[in-house]
Order: C-alpha cells, then sequence, then structure tokens
C-alpha cells in the first residue's frame, strides 16, 4: 500500500457511498498495475472520537481537523463573513481548500481525501464552482448543481465531476502537458474525454461522450493521453515510495 484513497462525505449522502467507490475504482481500472497500492476506504461522515471538546463555559465546540462537520463549518463561517451564506446559500471552496492543505493526517497517514458536500459552492472570483482538487493531495465535489426540482440527483452528471476532479488529483493534466488548454485550470482538449472542460460548467457534453464510449466502444473515461500522463504520475509516486523505505531502512540500520 503507497496511499489510502479516503472517502468522506456529509451527513446525508450516506446512499452515495457505493456510487463514490464505484467512481473511483473505474478511473483507477485505467491503471491497473497500480490499483492496488491504493485501496478506497469510505470513511462517510468522518468524526474522530475525540471530536468534540467542552469549554469552561460549559458550551461544546468541535476541535479543529477532527470532523468533516469541522470542515463544512469553517466553510459556511468564511461564507457568512463574506455574504454568501445568507444570499445563496453557499460555502466557500476557498476556506476547504487551505483547511484540508493544512490537515495534519496527511502527514502522519499517506493518503488522497475526497470530500463530497451538499452544499453549494463558490470562489473567490466564481459565481459558484462544482468542485476543485489539489494534485497528489484532495478533491473537493458538491452534489448541489446536480440536483432537480425533486431534489433528485443527475448521478451521471455528478459521477463525470467526481471523475474530471480525481482525474486532476492524479495529475493528468498536469502543467506543461502539450495537448491541454487553459480554462479554469489545465484540460484535456481529447474529444470525449473525461479530462476536458466547458467555461460554463456544464459537463453535460462531456457526461454524454462518457456514456457513448462506454456503450458503444467500451473505452475508459479519459484518452490514451491522460492514460501516459497518469502512467507518468503513479511511476513517480512509486519511485518517492521506494525511495522513503529505503531511506528509513538505512537509517534504521546505522542506528
Amino acid at each position: 500500500m503507497i496511499k489510502n484513497i479516503f472517502i468522506v462525505y456529509e451527513k446525508g449522502l450516506e446512499p452515495l457511498k457505493p456510487h463514490l467507490e464505484d467512481f473511483i475504482n473505474q478511473m483507477m481500472d485505467c491503471f491497473p498495475q497500480h490499483k492496488a497500492n491504493y485501496p478506497i476506504k469510505t470513511l462517510g461522515n468522518w468524526q474522530n472520537e475525540n471530536a468534540k471538546q467542552r469549554l469552561p463555559d460549559g458550551s461544546v465546540c468541535l476541535k479543529p481537523w477532527e470532523s468533516v462537520e469541522w470542515y463544512i463549518g469553517r466553510a459556511k463561517v468564511k461564507a457568512i463573513q463574506q455574504n454568501r451564506w445568507q444570499t445563496k446559500k453557499q460555502i466557500s471552496i476557498d476556506q476547504l481548500w487551505e483547511d484540508l492543505s493544512s490537515d495534519p493526517y496527511c502527514k502522519k497517514i499517506p493518503q488522497w481525501s475526497i470530500l463530497i458536500t451538499k452544499h453549494d459552492l463558490y470562489a473567490d472570483g466564481l459565481n459558484f464552482c462544482l468542485g476543485v482538487s489539489k494534485e497528489n493531495a484532495f478533491s473537493i465535489v458538491s452534489t448541489a448543481r446536480f440536483l432537480d426540482q425533486n431534489n433528485h440527483l443527475d448521478i451521471e452528471g455528478f459521477k463525470t465531476v467526481v471523475m474530471h476532479e480525481f482525474g486532476h488529483l492524479i495529475g493528468l493534466t498536469h502543467e506543461g502537458r502539450t495537448n491541454t488548454s487553459q480554462q479554469l485550470g489545465s484540460h484535456c482538449i481529447n474529444d470525449g474525454c473525461i479530462m476536458q472542460q466547458r467555461m460554463d460548467g456544464d459537463f453535460h457534453d462531456i457526461t454524454q461522450a462518457r456514456l457513448t464510449n462506454k456503450r458503444l466502444y467500451n473505452l475508459p473515461p479519459i484518452c490514451s493521453d491522460c492514460i501516459k500522463s497518469g502512467e507518468n504520475f503513479f511511476a513517480r509516486q512509486q519511485a518517492m515510495y521506494d525511495y522513503m523505505r529505503t531511506h528509513a531502512a538505512d537509517e534504521h540500520i546505522s542506528r
């Protein structure tokens, strides 16, 4: 095992568990020789047993980093400060990014994290945001824009975005790749690839292309260029893992 893939989500999103695991499995199926080194573990609405603490005045608060609820709460506070919660019921993806980037557990446990929220997201300068990813670290995705008026989830559209963001996490459209375009980050330009991007945030065409390619041609959700980028990414991860193991063994012997 090189790294765990941890899936966490807000309370109320428990029915998504098998779907989310399937989404990530389908992406990892594109890299069969590496898949076993990255087990998927669904932590759900994760909360450490010591997530809450009682203050001297008798009130109870959440400890930093110890629950999904703490992350979402911080993003809501930021949104309140920027008047986005009051006007649009959105929470700040910038705050989620900042907190996940500083998560002390990432230093203790080798991991990639996928955080799913039911709240609509926004970023500074953007009206809304479907999701975002930090390479080799985490992805954040919201279900909000995939719910119809009856609160039913467009599972295929949501699936496309989760897989797309996970593709960013594993460096499929890394900076410096030639066949990409810069639209809210680096994205693939190959037709039918799930790593394409639309400036209006509408993933409908990409979703339909993914479904068509799967049904008619049994093609993977990503193109050969993205697979090549992914192979290079996983090779670097393996090299780093091997180096760290060798370094740790040499250090142990020297003692």
